[in-house]
């Protein structure tokens, strides 16, 4: 079966932050979390709250909640309410829907933190006992096989989009099943419902173990312990993909290079070091002017994949 080589989402530089000295102490931070509830966004805050808060390296940091998509929270000056943003893979998708995919650049990229790798699995009662049974069925109808994930345009989505696209599938005619979180649909994958889904290692190791659930491949650039699956790289399609998180600031928010050494300072302790491994997050530490770089690619190429996927 001949594949289309496609390129990774931006290479994933995974190390972690070099240690830094305290940063200045902060009164009071907001931490804003944009789209739904029960992503790494919300774990990444909870945690970089504790940390902060545990080092007194400020007073307090609240977060809230940002309804919508984010997109229209990059799109106002920034001010004393909000100095920090997360920023994810559903972030570019939102910002490339505004018909503006570098409005995520015209901010004040911080750092990209961590990500998370993608498993897709399917259940063992179905017939897509390997990646290439699945990749034969994508290509012979690609509107066949129902393959379920996170929300609409959020990293699974893409991942698809992007599988479809490295096979020679057409993206647009995928069916693509969308959940609240990436735990619902490896739930849904569970009880029969759908017959393939995109979940994370954290949540999809335990039921492999126990043959509750087939993996097909891995979106990692190596195999992933306790995952008996091939990456989508030696599957014959050439993606390394993560879903990614990191910190950004809106436009105009002041005090950039102390927002930074902030984030250095978090990403050096050992509890963060401790919060990704309980999490199964892998660091993908990337700071400042090479993270904007970085992120002016990835809105690129996000655009363009919601354009192929008939989204944008």
């Amino acid at each position: 079966m001949r594949r289309r080589t496609v390129l990774a989402l931006g290479a994933l530089a995974l190390a972690g932050a070099c240690g830094v000295q305290a940063p200045p102490y902060r009164r009071e931070l907001s931490l804003a979390v944009p789209g739904p509830p029960g992503g790494c966004g919300d774990g990444v805050a909870a945690g970089f709250k504790a940390l902060i808060e545990g080092r007194r390296w400020a007073r307090a940091v609240r977060i809230r909640r940002e309804t919508g998509d984010g997109g229209q929270l990059l799109a106002r000056p920034g001010g004393p309410r909000t100095d920090l943003v997360i920023a994810d893979p559903a972030l570019l998708a939102a910002c490339a829907l505004t018909r503006d995919p570098l409005l995520v650049t015209r901010a004040v990229p911080l750092a990209r933190l961590a990500g998370e790798w993608e498993v897709l699995v399917a259940s063992p009662d179905s017939g897509y006992r390997t990646f290439e049974h699945f990749a034969a069925a994508l290509l012979r109808d690609p509107g066949g096989p129902a393959v379920g994930g996170g929300a609409d345009r959020g990293p699974e989505h893409l991942l698809l989009g992007l599988t479809a696209r490295g096979l020679g599938a057409d993206p647009r005619l995928l069916h693509y099943v969308a959940f609240d979180t990436r735990a619902q649909a490896v739930a849904a994958v569970l009880d029969g419902r759908i017959a393939l889904g995109f979940g994370g290692r954290r949540e999809v190791a335990p039921h492999v173990r126990a043959g509750r659930l087939r993996p097909l491949a891995v979106s990692s650039a190596e195999r992933l312990p306790g995952v008996d699956a091939p990456t989508l790289s030696e599957s014959g399609v050439r993606i390394v993909y993560a879903d990614w998180t990191g910190l950004i600031a809106p436009p105009g928010t002041p005090g950039r290079d102390a927002l930074l050494d902030l984030c250095r300072a978090v990403a050096g302790t050992p509890g963060w070091r401790s919060l990704c491994e309980r999490n199964d997050w892998t660091p993908m530490w990337l700071e400042g002017d090479d993270f904007r770089q970085w992120l002016t690619v990835e809105a690129r190429r996000t655009a363009l994949l919601l354009n192929d996927l008939g989204l944008h």
